[in-house]
């Protein structure tokens, strides 16, 4: 609870803007991977990646691991291209502490497959880690 109240603290001394001040550190993270979610920005979001480049990936196509940021980008960059994105919310954001502290977050994604008309609604797992000045993606999963 120190180290949230902590971030807290360090958000505020740093200036962060009027909404940032409203919500939490890991919210506003969190909704910023829902704004890069929503651009179907694959190198802005593994550019959030930890210092060793690693994230657990699962795009729904039955295999799921650690991979490096060109692979993660790649892989995402697919699930993207054959998506059309109709809108993306950031609905969750928590700590769940430990050493580093880590947390997750929730993106209720709309969208639907290329040349569909139909919607389609799903959830984006974002698991993350505190790297001491920042929240990083450890794991992207989409749940259908």
């Amino acid at each position: 609870m120190r180290r949230v109240l902590a971030l807290v603290a360090l958000a505020l001394a740093l200036g962060l803007p009027a909404r940032a001040a409203a919500q939490s550190p890991l919210q506003v993270f969190v909704a910023d991977v829902a704004r890069l979610w929503a651009a179907g920005d694959a190198d802005a979001l593994v550019a959030l990646a930890p210092a060793d480049g690693r994230i657990v990936l699962d795009v729904g196509e039955g295999s799921a691991g650690p991979v490096g940021r060109r692979q993660a980008a790649a892989a995402l960059r697919d699930v993207f291209g054959g998506r059309t994105t109709l809108a993306v919310r950031a609905e969750r954001a928590t700590v769940s502490g430990g050493d580093p502290v880590s947390g997750f977050g929730e993106l209720r994604w709309e969208s639907r497959p290329r040349g569909v008309t139909t919607a389609e609604r799903g959830v984006v797992f974002v698991g993350v880690v505190w790297d001491g000045r920042a929240w990083r993606i450890r794991e992207l999963r989409i749940l259908r």
